[in-house]
């Protein structure tokens, strides 16, 4: 399936055969979704529309559903499985539907929760998702280096700047950065000392970037 590497058919599979969920995707989704909640700027008062993008398997929906009870929640995602299953199992929550960035509706919120950087057209995406909202949050990995096999994008701070005015804030997250003892200790500085003794490259704590653009449509 490389050869297809984040292409519809390759999230299609990736999905359907189990792939996602024998890989930890749903953990992955849900750490990140709980981890990123400090850094959304949506007040737990708000009741308008919540659009996840890019949305997997909607493990995120629960977590903004507890902490944003009187907003709509909706998902959408490129792979027809992947919706099938979050109708199935957060459908009472939250209405999904199968598409890309120009079949999203107009909604009051977008998050783009560690979607973007599987795409190559990224910035005309963003350009299109703030046709369709208020306020979009875009989460991607920080600086990464080397990038993630599926990844096609590095991100730093000043990467949009030819999009729109934006805020952004840098931080750690559960799923992606190493946090704790065990984690950053073993996981990073114990075992650079061998990669350092072998010549391999060393790894760093990683982190993400949350970008905040001002949509450009106003939904009553």
């Amino acid at each position: 399936m490389r050869e297809n590497l984040n292409t519809r058919s390759y999230w299609e599979h990736r999905f359907s055969t189990g792939d996602w969920e024998k890989n930890k995707g749903r953990n992955q989704t849900s750490n990140f979704a709980r981890g990123q909640l400090p850094y959304l700027q949506i007040e737990k008062t708000f009741n308008g529309t919540i659009l996840d993008f890019g949305c997997g398997l909607g493990d995120a929906i629960p977590i903004y559903k507890e902490n944003f009870p009187d907003a709509k929640l909706l998902g959408m995602d490129i792979s027809e499985s992947a919706i099938e299953i979050c109708k199935r199992e957060y459908g009472s929550i939250g209405t999904f539907f199968q598409g890309t960035a120009d079949d999203a509706l107009n909604v009051d919120v977008i998050i783009a929760s560690n979607v973007i950087e599987h795409l190559d057209d990224d910035k005309k995406i963003i350009t299109t998702l703030l046709s369709k909202c208020n306020k979009l949050f875009v989460i991607v990995p920080y600086n990464e280096e080397p990038l993630h096999p599926e990844h096609v994008n590095k991100y730093t701070e000043k990467y949009f700047s030819g999009v729109s005015k934006y805020d952004y804030k840098i931080f750690k997250c559960h799923g992606w950065s190493f946090i704790g003892f065990k984690e950053l200790y073993y996981g990073v500085y114990f075992k650079n000392i061998f990669r350092f003794l072998l010549g391999r490259p060393l790894v760093r704590q990683r982190k993400q970037i949350i970008f905040c653009f001002p949509g450009n449509q106003y939904i009553n």
